[in-house]
């Protein structure tokens, strides 16, 4: 008969083998569980590039120093890859065709690339079938062509808003129906248009909400036509508050520049962060 010692000193080895095969299996399934460091690909305008008017003033060029929204998204995640195509001066028709001015007056991206936008884009992700998160900023600078011609006269852009429209969404689709094809596992995510323009226009932000809108209706059918969810990142609630609300003045002067004496449209660094959670509810991580 064992001795009360040795009784002991078995079930201690049991345990401890037990537990031991325990902690092995929970480890074993933390790591397959585990997703590897996906990869994030943002294309887009100055708001994709993360222009500063700041940095531009100091002329540095640098891309590095330029840190938008993709850049606050990633160091979200850590262990995530981001390759920003982000162009300033960019268009509808220059990110599937190329042009853009950005680059033509040889200034540098995040991301060097010939040719157009969209094809270094799809180029990038056929390469990398484990990019997980696709995000476009586009149609800022289309509107703003009207705006311009119209001399920034409400009546004008409202009448000429319609082909406009017609026009940034048409050209969404073509984009994202050529991203979806390169990359059908990735989450699409389009950022509708903020309204940096809402205290020296009054009366802009409905003619903003009409182009949301129509982007909103965008991505549904685009998302419907090729069988994935295409998810709009709310830019202009993040960056205007509520339209014509007393907080959107607050708004507009501390998340873009409009209220400094650079007097310019884009975002601060608040501002950006602000574009970064929109892009973190709508990527829905």
């Amino acid at each position: 008969m064992q001795g009360h010692g040795t009784v002991v000193r078995r079930w201690a080895g049991i345990v401890s083998a037990l537990v031991t095969g325990l902690l092995l299996a929970a480890g074993g399934a933390s790591a397959a569980a585990a997703p590897p460091p996906s990869t994030y690909v943002s294309l887009g305008d100055s708001l994709a590039f993360g222009y500063q008017p700041d940095l531009v003033a100091a002329s540095d060029f640098n891309p590095a120093d330029y840190v938008g929204y993709a850049e606050d998204f990633a160091a979200m995640h850590p262990g995530m890859t981001l390759a920003n195509f982000g162009c300033p001066g960019e268009t509808t028709d220059t990110l599937i065709n190329g042009g853009c001015s950005w680059t033509a007056s040889g200034l540098p991206l995040h991301v060097a690339h010939p040719g157009s936008q969209l094809a270094a884009a799809t180029a990038y992700l056929s390469a990398h079938p484990e990019t997980s998160l696709i995000s476009v900023d586009i149609g800022s600078n289309d509107l703003l062509a009207l705006i311009d011609g119209c001399h920034a006269a409400v009546s004008c852009i409202g009448a000429g808003l319609p082909a406009t429209i017609g026009h940034i969404t048409s050209n969404y689709a073509v984009i994202l129906g050529t991203l979806h094809a390169a990359a059908p596992n990735a989450k699409l995510v389009v950022f509708n248009l903020y309204n940096p323009l809402a205290l020296a226009l009054p009366g802009s932000d409905p003619l903003l909400a009409e182009v949301n809108g129509a982007i909103g209706q965008m991505a549904s059918s685009v998302g419907a036509s090729v069988g994935a969810s295409v998810a709009v990142a709310d830019a202009f609630s993040v960056m205007n508050g509520k339209a014509g609300s007393p907080s959107e003045h607050a708004f507009v002067c501390t998340r873009t520049w409009e209220c400094t004496s650079y007097a310019n449209i884009h975002p601060t660094a608040l501002g950006y962060k602000q574009m970064a959670i929109a892009l973190l509810h709508a990527a829905g991580h």
